[in-house]
């Protein structure tokens, strides 16, 4: 396990390949996280996540696993979903109240602008997966920590 990653125990709900997929249990803990602003789980009870299965483990249904983001990826994915859809808000807004006087317009293209960048995610959402990934590590015995 990295020192510098993003982690939650899980159970494993499906084995599909090279891929589990995975329910997140959250726990109080979350609550005072450094890094529930970065995470997204603390928002939410249950969260299910697709993990890639490293080092070709043997995952069961119903097994505990540990399932454990880069924080360097975590910030990427940051980055993509709010700070870049901001700044197309932003700068698309400001243009265009510089050439539009009506106010209505400005905000009907500042929203199109938006959900244009989002249609893009969507449809590069394959590629953005492949690089922003979770990990899925299996657990010791009677124990919260992962095996190493």
């Amino acid at each position: 396990m990295e020192n510098n990653s993003i982690n939650h125990t899980g159970i494993v709900q499906s084995v599909d390949g090279h891929e589990v997929t995975v329910k997140l249990t959250v726990q109080s803990a979350c609550a005072a996280c450094h890094a529930k602003s970065i995470c997204g789980v603390s928002d939410s009870k249950d969260k299910i996540v697709k993990a890639a299965i490293v080092c070709d483990e043997q995952f069961e249904v119903g097994e505990k696993v540990n399932v454990e983001m880069r924080q360097s990826l975590a910030m990427k994915a940051i980055v993509i979903c709010y700070l870049l859809p901001f700044i197309v808000l932003i700068t698309t807004f400001c243009v265009m109240s510089y050439f539009c006087q009506n106010e209505l317009v400005n905000v009907a293209v500042t929203f199109a602008a938006v959900a244009v960048y989002f249609f893009f995610i969507w449809l590069f959402n394959h590629k953005i997966e492949r690089n922003v990934t979770f990990i899925a590590v299996k657990l010791t015995d009677n124990s919260d920590k992962p095996a190493i």
